[in-house]
């Protein structure tokens, strides 16, 4: 089958809880603030003005539901019109319209309390009905996407236990709620909702909707009754514009003031006018590239040749080839900047010869290795054939199978390779492990990372889940199936005046709550 490009969008890491598949475990829900995206940005934001801000889009299938959202330009736009009960900060979770989530002793269920003084954009107040509305619309059979929290949480026995409390019991040990429903980024929607057009479209974000055009803009007014205090500008233009030349394009001729997910080539070429900044997210909010081994085929499965793949790889070659001087080698580990990240374990050198003796060893020495990729991610394919050359270098026969970004992740087609090239943002390491799991053919079968994960998710020991993570990290860097060979900076074209964009899940779909114009 063909996935569509919201099954991609889903799958390779526009929403930050899509297709999660096994234990997901917890980083601890602290009240931190947001990373502010503040690079090139002078001043504080004033009020008023009208911000127009291109991402990539989904088509004639967008919408406004938010549990329907997964293209950049959908996403950008639910999240300052419906907010989360938890959402993600420098991959850990924080709490938003719930200021906690107390897990019971054995973790089979939870207590949310939810915050007092939020209205609705009609008017009305928040209450435990909205949410647990909000669960069940969620578990509810016509829901194209069905969510990974329907393995934790038993909705059908959630209960409220006052207007903002409810009792949610969980289908198997949880040990950090917050951190759950943070990964899985969940919306939460009017109790009675069932139409989500412009006119019913109602939130409790700090901007409401005012009109929508699928695959074109969605214009949205400011909300000052939000909870976290009124926005900066008065109006927000979310503009989807697929093309990244498009984007640089419209920022350059007035059309738009900011520009997410910018190629490296178009940013060394530099900003093209006065008052106009290419800015990055920041060292913390880099993604991971690299590639998962498939080790469900014979020659993958053996884990002298895992080890002679990494040890072959040109990390810095290929840091200087894709990023162009944005970004940094990395430790073979998805998850930089995420709480728990084992940012000192480090990467094997390079040792052509030392990877020449494995493959001996193991009987690989000219066998057939296929790595796969499309043109969905900038810098996919030029990785992908930069790795392929230095694999040929210790005698295998490396190809690259360079499809469209609609055939990419068809699951049987990514049955039948060796490799598939494959990036993560610092989501939490709970994500990281079980997106990167989502398939068969992606999953790292070992009966120590099991263990591992299944302790992570359920102790609520902070201690405990601690040692548990970097357990399953130092397997996964031992003898895992990633290679992940670079850092890459996540960039955005803006003018100097634009500020106020927040990171929170990722910074292809930056939080626009705060935006503004610094004069």
């Amino acid at each position: 089958m063909d996935l569509t490009r919201r099954d991609l969008l889903r799958f390779a890491g526009a929403g930050a809880g899509a297709l999660l598949a096994g234990p997901l475990a917890a980083c601890g829900s602290s009240d931190q603030s947001p990373a502010v995206n503040t690079a090139g940005a002078g001043g504080a934001p004033v009020r008023g003005g009208t911000v127009r801000l291109a991402f990539a889009g989904g088509g004639a299938t967008e919408t406004l539901n938010p549990f329907d959202a997964y293209s950049p330009a959908e996403l950008a736009r639910g999240l300052v019109v419906f907010d989360r009960l938890f959402t993600v900060s420098g991959g850990a979770a924080v709490p938003a319209l719930a200021t906690a989530a107390e897990p019971a002793p054995d973790g089979r269920s939870f207590t949310l309390t939810l915050r007092s003084g939020v209205t609705w954009h009609d008017g009305s107040p928040l209450t435990a009905r909205d949410v647990l509305y909000s669960l069940r619309y969620l578990a509810s059979p016509d829901r194209k996407y069905p969510s990974e929290l329907l393995s934790y949480l038993d909705v059908a026995a959630a209960a409220a236990t006052g207007d903002l409390a409810l009792r949610v019991p969980t289908t198997r040990p949880v040990g950090d709620p917050g951190t759950l429903l943070a990964a899985a980024s969940l919306p939460v929607v009017k109790d009675g909702a069932t139409s989500f057009t412009p006119q019913h479209a109602v939130g409790t974000g700090p901007f409401r909707v005012a009109a929508f055009a699928a695959g074109r803009e969605g214009r949205l007014t400011r909300f000052d009754q939000h909870w976290g205090g009124g926005p900066n500008a008065d109006e927000l233009v979310v503009v989807s514009v697929d093309d990244p030349q498009a984007r640089v394009n419209a920022v350059r001729a007035g059309q738009v003031d900011y520009a997410a997910d910018i190629p490296y080539a178009l940013a060394k070429a530099g900003a093209g006018g006065a008052g106009i900044e290419v800015r990055d997210a920041g060292q913390r909010q880099r993604t991971g590239y690299g590639f998962v081994l498939n080790t469900t085929r014979p020659l993958m499965a053996d884990p002298r040749v895992r080890r002679a793949l990494r040890l072959v790889v040109d990390r810095q070659a290929l840091v200087d080839t894709v990023f162009l001087g944005r970004g940094a080698p990395a430790n073979d580990l998805y998850g930089h900047g995420a709480k728990y990240f084992a940012a000192d374990i480090a990467a094997p050198g390079r040792d052509v010869e030392r990877a020449r003796a494995l493959l001996t060893e193991a009987g690989a020495t000219g066998a057939r290795l296929v790595v796969r990729s499309a043109d969905y991610e900038v810098g996919y394919n030029a990785s992908t054939e930069l790795f392929v050359e230095q694999l040929k270098q210790v005698g295998l026969d490396a190809r690259a199978q360079i499809v469209s970004p609609a055939e990419y992740f068809d699951p049987q087609a990514i049955t039948t390779v060796d490799a598939l090239v494959f990036s993560l943002g610092p989501f939490p390491l709970s994500v990281i492990f079980n997106r990167s799991a989502a398939y068969p053919s992606l999953a790292f079968d070992d009966p120590r990372l099991r263990q591992a994960l299944a302790t992570a998710a359920a102790t609520i020991d902070e201690g405990e889940r601690g040692r548990a993570w970097r357990t399953a990290q130092e397997v996964m860097a031992d003898r895992g199936n990633w290679i992940v060979w670079g850092l890459g900076d996540v960039l955005s074209l803006a003018r100097s005046t634009v500020a106020g964009i927040e990171v929170r899940e990722s910074a292809d779909y930056p939080y626009l709550g705060k935006v503004g114009f610094t004069a």
